[in-house]
């Protein structure tokens, strides 16, 4: 009898010195745990729009997910959580003692680590701060990291940032792109026995997910069901209605557009950062409604992969812009944003080639030029200043003879551009193109005229959206409207009036005049430069192609879009290939008629000032090679001398 009462004894006295331990071990880790600086990152959910209203992408702190709060998530998923991971969260300060020494002995008897007896706020340090190795090191840091948000943070604040943390395999963080991804409806519209099988899943995250095993979800979802009854949180009526019910299972991915216009998403990021003051405790949720036309980016991105030479390296730029407000449509940076972020659109500086031509026959346009005045069209040597300079025409091919504006456009000859540059004299032509808003270096010197100076993509559309607009400014705009998520306005962009900045009668006519390089007709002895496309089109167009030995453009538009293609090397390497030089038309003429097919004919009306005279184009005369003619625009006050007494000049 007394041997038993000192065997009670001594129970007892372990027993008060094993509660006294592990007192005495929650107060080193509490004071301990102030050591570390963990803090649980502040939120910044963003939510981009494209120009049709629809949301296309969420982002949480830079993250392609979506970070909802604890009042936009079912109490059922809540409890379910609660239930089966952490019965005494509210209770605890960031470990359950108790929990650790039952999963101590039962490690202890495995001779491995099989339990962890995590808290919820355990694995949340885990998610956010360390890695799912299960060795002692970790587990300690979990431990101190777990007490030290817990003296940070309430309760609500972990479990809001637990559950947007968590793992639910297919590539799917947080409970509400789980929702959406497993039943195709948001955290907050949960029923019990969907929130169950949502809980099951980040126990073993391939192991329980529904889609790849179902019987192992469903197994545990009843668990989850019966202890949620267990904890009072459900009725036995809930409890047996959730049991019974079999939830539609959908897979879809809650992001399907991620990847949509990367290098528009990464400019919107940007913009933002300038629009919006933003700082840690001014970060809060933002809908971002922006111009992208995800259709015609992913019409761009279809024919970038439809025509991309085969076991080639060359790389693409795109930019597109809606001329009549100034809405960038699309920007495609790169043949692959996986392999290069760098965006050639925006920060690629290269030589444009014959696509800076139209800005130099509009300067000749407001200098009394006309689309029927003449240069012959010769092996030419300059002499400015005692240097010579020796321009050369593609392939060396001449007309030997007198040509006009209009065949000069259609043909890209280098010997009349030149010519009419250098007529226009000093300064001219590098005014015109900072009056076009070109911002970067602009060497003025001869072969100016042929596009040696470098420019961005970007800036080459902007300035071509002038000339679109007939003249008016356009203000290129990536953000329409920014809202908080109560759709309270924190942002409008500017309404776009477009002032008139140059001639609207002459940027007409220079449209007209650029629709000539699909016209067949004007080839005499070479091709006019959109002959490989011309067949191609349906609608009227104006555009430009260039070349260099090291980059190719095409420049085109009507007054509802300017759409804009680059391609060469990043390290300047020659265009040896041909495929690797004509594929970008192919790409412009399709997604460009692909995208009118929603417009309308998409030209313009012609001023009261401007005449339409029927001449030959090639010699700007009433006859000339091939013996046609075509409707050729001018001024009134500006027809060409030789026509002014003319009984066949007609107004159109």
């Amino acid at each position: 009898m007394k041997f038993k009462k000192n065997i009670l004894l001594i129970a007892k006295y372990l027993f008060i010195v094993s509660i006294l331990g592990f007192i005495l071990l929650f107060i080193f880790l509490s004071v301990y745990s102030k050591r570390f600086a963990y803090s649980i990152p502040e939120v910044m959910n963003i939510e981009l729009y494209d120009n049709q209203g629809n949301k296309f992408l969420s982002l949480s702190n830079g993250n392609k997910q979506s970070y909802i709060t604890l009042d936009q998530i079912s109490p059922y998923l809540i409890d379910a959580f609660i239930s089966i991971e952490d019965k005494k969260f509210f209770n605890h300060q960031g470990i359950d003692l108790l929990r650790i020494g039952g999963a101590l002995l039962a490690n202890i008897k495995a001779g491995e680590i099989t339990q962890g007896a995590s808290t919820i706020t355990q694995q949340y340090a885990r998610n956010l701060f360390l890695t799912q190795d299960k060795n002692i090191k970790r587990k300690i840091d979990e431990i101190f990291i777990a007490i030290n948000l817990e003296n940070k943070y309430s309760k609500e604040e972990i479990l809001e940032g637990y559950l947007n943390s968590i793992y639910f395999d297919h590539g799917i963080y947080g409970v509400e792109d789980a929702s959406l991804f497993y039943f195709n409806k948001h955290a907050k519209d949960l029923s019990l026995a969907e929130a169950a099988m949502i809980a099951a899943i980040p126990k073993g995250p391939g192991y329980y997910s529904p889609i790849k095993n179902y019987e192992n979800n469903k197994r545990r979802k009843e668990l989850i069901i019966k202890e949620l009854l267990k904890d009072k949180k459900i009725t036995i009526e809930e409890a047996n209605q959730a049991l019974q019910e079999e939830p539609k299972l959908y897979g879809i991915p809650p992001q399907t557009n991620e990847y949509n216009a990367p290098y528009f998403q990464d400019l919107i990021m940007e913009e933002i950062k300038k629009i919006l003051v933003i700082t840690p405790a001014k970060r809060q949720s933002y809908k971002v409604y922006t111009t992208l036309d995800i259709s015609l980016n992913k019409t761009l991105e279809e024919c970038i992969e439809k025509y991309y030479p085969y076991n080639s390296e060359i790389e693409i730029a795109v930019y597109a812009i809606n001329p009549q407000n100034g809405h960038v449509l699309s920007v495609i940076g790169g043949k692959d944003y996986q392999k290069s972020q760098f965006n050639r659109a925006t920060k690629a500086l290269r030589q444009p080639g014959s696509t800076i031509k139209p800005f130099l026959y509009y300067a000749a346009l407001e200098h009394g030029f006309t689309p029927a005045t003449t240069f012959l069209s010769a092996p030419s040597t300059f002499y400015i200043n005692g240097i010579s300079y020796s321009p050369n025409n593609y392939a060396n091919i001449y007309p030997n003879q007198d040509i006009s504006m209009a065949y000069a456009l259609a043909t890209s000859d280098n010997i009349y551009a030149v010519k009419t540059h250098l007529f226009l004299g000093n300064g001219i032509f590098a005014k015109t193109l900072r009056d076009f808003k070109f911002t970067t270096k602009i060497n003025d010197n001869p072969s100016l005229a042929l596009g040696t100076s470098e420019v961005y993509l970007s800036e080459l559309v902007n300035a071509y959206a002038h000339l679109a607009s007939l003249g008016k400014e356009v203000t290129p705009t990536l953000i329409t409207k920014i809202t908080d998520m109560n759709d309270k306005v924190l942002y409008q962009a500017k309404n776009n009036t477009q002032r008139q900045l140059f001639d609207k009668a002459n940027t007409y006519i220079l449209n007209e005049t650029m629709t000539n390089v699909f016209d067949n007709r004007l080839a005499i002895n070479i091709n006019v430069t959109g002959a490989p496309i011309a067949n191609m089109l349906t609608r009227k167009y104006a555009a430009k192609s260039g070349s260099t030995d090291f980059d190719n453009w095409i420049v085109g538009y009507n007054k509802d879009i300017v759409l804009g293609i680059w391609t060469g090397y990043d390290d300047s390497r020659e265009i040896i290939r041909s495929d690797e030089q004509k594929y970008i038309k192919y790409i412009w003429a399709e997604a460009i008629e692909t995208y009118m097919k929603n417009c309308g004919n998409g030209w313009y009306e012609m001023p009261s000032n401007v005449t339409a005279i029927a001449l030959n184009p090639i010699s700007g005369n009433l006859t000339g090679p091939n013996n046609f003619t075509k409707l050729m625009y001018f001024k009134k006050d500006n027809l060409p001398w030789h026509l002014l007494n003319n009984n066949k000049t007609n107004q159109d």
